[in-house]
């Protein structure tokens, strides 16, 4: 088989692969546009790294990169590179990059074998053999492509019975099997359109789990058994399960069962010019290939998982990194109030949000929203309710007509199972504070001799009905008075018994706090909430903010 160039298996953050051979050195890596291999990440230096060839092989060199060059997770000035090692350019997020080296994987591996086989009896030590080869197949389970896994399972048991076909059978979602790889000897592809196999041995192997050896007719699939005699147009098969062990589960600490074997796939293996050969085959051998390469595959199964699991929690968070930053990156300062702010989502990201809109005439506007729902979907759409509530809002629209336009806005571009609560209040120099409250909990005023006033309004919540109205009511903040403004994640939190926290416990965290800064009575809050819930884990996101009237 003739050799390969050596290249770079690259995957970028969404789970998508490129290969680079390395056709000549120095093969360069950075973000420049002149790079051999270019790579769009900020945190990645412009000249980040190289690689020579030079009497030990492709040497990996740092070029004095910000961040740092590492092989398999250790940082590296200068490194001789192995087949499979992976690179990083000082970042864990961004890219990952493989190095496969310029021969391919099966003929090394196949040599391997040959030579731990020179001398050995058959069928004595070929179950050793057997194993020591599909052990070294597993390893490929960390190689990013998961059909040189699976070419290599196959040819090595090609390798290893003398067949001189291979097809391999996998399981679908919908419990069929389907053709995915058939390869004869010497490493040649066969395609996917294989039809002239045994079908009912297949069939009978997948139904059964359990594994077939036998000589059959080509044309009509009658057996020895069955015929008497070893004709011609006969072929030998030998068909194993690949099967996911069984676990043992015990039920309450007293009886234990084992679960069912869930079918992977088939293995199947045939010979027409000596078929009798196959029917000599060890079957302790039979077992092994099938164990070991059950355990390929579901090792490389698990491995597809666990990208996909990284490569969600990378989307989830740079959401979560979109997501704060579309908050006030700085509270505003004015010298007629004192403001603080604080959300915590349940989840990576959530439907919670605050935003302090800037209006003419020193006045602010204060907004505390909610949308249903958690995760992902929540998020986006407190997304596009917070740029299109501020824009709005911006053009200072009497507060009935703000609502009525980001409500229809709402109802025609969102699921009708979606709608958020807002409270959205106005306040100016003299304490005069006019707002909305939209199906949002009652905030609260503590005034400055200690009594405690709820801001209600029966209003719907946004995006329920086009053309509903939305009534204004306001209050006034004397020097001294506290508001706070939350979403029902505060009074809805649980405890380890499902206890809520409950309006009544907010006020009681409120009390004393007239003479403290809003940072104060936030933290106060916080920390009565999370000392109420302890280590339960909560299933709505919170937030507070807390505006202290008067100058400092």
């Amino acid at each position: 088989m003739p050799s390969r160039l050596p290249r770079l298996i690259v995957r970028d953050a969404s789970g998508n692969d490129r290969e680079l051979e390395i056709a000549r050195t120095p093969f360069t890596l950075g973000r420049q546009g002149d790079n051999e291999l270019v790579l769009f990440d900020n945190r990645i230096s412009r000249r980040h790294a190289r690689i020579i060839k030079d009497e030990r092989g492709y040497v990996l060199q740092d070029t004095e990169s910000r961040h740092g060059t590492f092989v398999n997770g250790e940082r590296v000035s200068s490194c001789v590179l192995k087949a499979g090692d992976q690179i990083g350019l000082g970042v864990i997020d961004a890219y990952q990059i493989s190095f496969m080296s310029e021969d391919s994987v099966l003929p090394s591996l196949l040599e391997k074998f040959e030579k731990a086989a020179e001398g050995a009896p058959r069928p004595g030590q070929q179950i050793q053999h057997l194993g020591l080869l599909l052990q070294m197949a597993q390893i490929l389970n960390s190689a990013p492509a998961l059909d040189e896994v699976l070419t290599t399972l196959v040819d090595s048991a090609l390798q290893l019975t003398d067949a001189e076909r291979g097809l391999l059978f996998l399981r679908e979602d919908d419990g069929g099997l389907n053709l995915r790889l058939a390869r004869a000897r010497g490493g040649v592809h066969l395609g996917s359109k294989v039809a002239d196999y045994s079908h009912a041995v297949v069939e009978r192997v997948a139904e059964s789990g359990r594994g077939e050896v036998t000589i059959e007719e080509e044309m009509t699939g009658r057996t020895t058994q069955e015929t008497g005699l070893i004709g011609s147009g006969m072929r030998g098969v030998v068909a194993v399960p690949l099967q996911k062990h069984p676990m043992l589960e015990m039920d309450h600490g007293e009886t234990i069962r084992q679960a069912a074997p869930e079918l992977l796939g088939v293995l199947y293996l045939d010979n027409r010019s000596r078929a009798a050969a196959m029917t000599g085959l060890d079957r302790q051998v039979l077992d092994t290939l099938a164990l070991e390469g059950a355990t390929v595959i579901e090792n490389a199964r698990l491995f597809r998982i666990t990208r996909e699991q990284e490569r969600m929690q990378h989307d989830l968070n740079v959401a979560r990194n979109i997501q704060q930053g579309l908050l006030p990156p700085k509270l505003p300062e004015a010298n007629y109030f004192d403001l603080q702010a604080v959300t915590t989502p349940s989840r990576a990201v959530g439907g919670d949000y605050y935003d302090i809109i800037t209006l003419p005439g020193e006045r602010f506007g204060i907004t505390v929203a909610d949308v249903s729902g958690k995760g992902l979907a929540a998020a986006i759409l407190a997304a596009t309710l917070q740029g299109a509530f501020a824009a709005v809002a911006a053009g200072a629209p009497d507060l009935e007509e703000l609502f009525r336009r980001v409500n229809d806005f709402l109802c025609e571009r969102t699921p009708i199972e979606m709608f958020a609560t807002m409270f959205y209040g106005v306040l100016n120099r003299s304490g005069r504070f006019a707002f909305v409250s939209s199906g949002h909990p009652p905030s609260l005023i503590l005034r400055s001799n200690g009594a405690v006033e709820r801001l209600e309004s029966p209003n719907f919540p946004l995006g329920l009905f086009p053309g509903a109205p939305f009534g204004v009511d306001s209050a006034r903040l004397e020097p001294g008075d506290l508001l706070v403004i939350y979403s029902d994640g505060i009074t809805e939190a649980l405890d380890i018994h499902n206890q809520l926290f409950g309006e009544e416990r907010l006020v009681a965290a409120l009390e004393g706090q007239v003479n403290q800064g809003a940072s104060e009575v936030s933290a106060r809050v916080i920390s009565e909430v999370n000392r109420f819930v302890g280590g339960a884990p909560q299933a709505d996101d919170m937030t507070l903010l807390v505006v202290r009237f008067g100058p400092a």
